[in-house]
């Protein structure tokens, strides 16, 4: 039995997605939602193996509810939009399909039919990656953003703000999260709130008793905090 969690805002639509899974004998909801911050929690309580996922929710979008999940592995992803023009090549490549509504059985079985030809496919335990590209959103469309290119990250409450050579982009995630996904040898938390690119640090400042601050290739300081100076500085001079 494949477990299927669903997110759509529009109890209409939410109730002909239902039906639609019903239909499907190996097909089982295990929950619904229709807000990001509700989507993000039941998934995570109910581990699904497919989300048939709205784009535009009332608290934000889709792809927000897919970065704060850190797009798990073992977890297939519909999109299901009203807007054909929206970001289709991004979310060929980010999800395993997409459902232009209104959404017919017949395009609804083949999107189920692609998940089923996955999960029978035998799965190997993949080695530990690091991230490379984000799926970010800027002007209703969505692409996605190189991390080589960032070279600083700020946490504002329950996002992440980056900034990067090609703009400022924000993620519903948290800097623990983040820090997981980025590879360590490139990026290093210098307190609860930043992290920037080794690369990218011109030169370290003194700013008081045991305190610093990195200066980056901006020109822009970044204060390091007590608490995360010392894990910083080894691995920035490390003996």
């Amino acid at each position: 039995m494949i477990k299927v969690f669903l997110v759509e805002d529009e109890p209409p639509a939410l109730r002909k997605l239902e039906r639609m899974v019903a239909m499907q004998p190996d097909l089982l909801v295990c929950g619904t939602a229709s807000t990001c911050a509700d989507a993000i929690s039941g998934i995570r309580s109910t581990l699904p193996q497919l989300v048939i996922l709205d784009v535009r929710l009332p608290d934000g979008t889709g792809l927000e509810v897919l970065q704060a999940l850190n797009e798990p592995g073992n977890l297939h992803v519909v999109f299901v939009t009203a807007y054909s023009q929206y970001a289709i090549d991004a979310f060929d490549v980010a999800a395993l399909d997409y459902l232009l509504k209104p959404v017919s059985q017949e395009r609804f079985y083949r999107a189920i039919q692609r998940v089923r030809d996955r999960l029978a496919k035998p799965s190997h335990a993949p080695e530990r990656k690091f991230a490379e590209r984000f799926l970010v959103e800027r002007h209703k469309a969505a692409y996605f953003l190189r991390v080589a290119s960032i070279y600083r990250i700020m946490a504002d409450r329950n996002y992440a703000v980056l900034h990067s050579t090609e703009g400022e982009f924000v993620l519903r995630t948290t800097m623990n999260a983040l820090e997981k996904r980025l590879d360590p040898a490139d990026f290093v938390r210098v307190s609860r709130s930043s992290m920037v690119r080794t690369g990218s640090i011109r030169k370290v400042r003194r700013i008081g008793n045991r305190r610093y601050a990195v200066v980056i290739d901006t020109g822009e300081e970044v204060v390091c905090s007590k608490e995360y100076w010392t894990s910083a500085l080894d691995r920035l001079f490390p003996a």
